[in-house]
């Protein structure tokens, strides 16, 4: 199921053909896979959100894929596909949220993602809204993009007791 859904991400890239602009977003394709793996890194003993894959997959060989296909694909789209009218836009933004909730709303439907430290479906709705956001915003403005990031990560943490330590 989870490897599926990468997959027509990365078969809609191609068919769009969004992948031919990959050089005009490929910095923020960066970001958004880097907040992943920098999640993964800083949350490895306090996972808010655990992957139960299908076929032989475990859910860090699940985590690596999201970060390097579905992550990019979808925020290569989201940017190629992007609106210039304001109302639309808004309606593109929320759309995306919505496309975003009912795969997880299914993967959890289907017991392939769990919560854990108090997170839940509507702590990611959240999140697909700050994500989303943050992932245009950043294309546009760099600093207000980091700057928002940041805050967020900082509320994440102080809300869902992620441990921090140096060691």
């Amino acid at each position: 199921m989870m490897l599926a859904t990468n997959l027509c991400f990365l078969f809609a890239t191609f068919i769009s053909r969004a992948f031919k602009e990959w050089k005009k977003y490929y910095q923020t394709m960066l970001f958004v896979s880097f907040c992943n793996l920098m999640y993964n890194l800083l949350c490895h003993d306090h996972l808010t959100w655990v992957y139960h894959p299908d076929f032989l997959l475990t859910h860090i060989t699940t985590d690596l894929i999201n970060t390097f296909v579905l992550l990019p694909s979808s925020t290569l789209m989201y940017l190629y596909f992007f609106p210039s009218k304001k109302i639309i836009q808004i309606m593109y933004y929320l759309g995306w949220i919505a496309l975003f909730s009912v795969i997880e709303g299914w993967w959890h439907l289907y017991g392939r993602i769990t919560y854990d430290f108090g997170w839940n479906f509507v702590w990611s709705i959240g999140f697909y809204f700050v994500m989303f956001y943050v992932i245009r915003i950043h294309h546009t403005n760099l600093v207000r993009a980091l700057l928002i990031s940041l805050i967020s990560v900082v509320f994440l943490i102080i809300v869902f007791k992620i441990p921090i330590s140096v060691e």
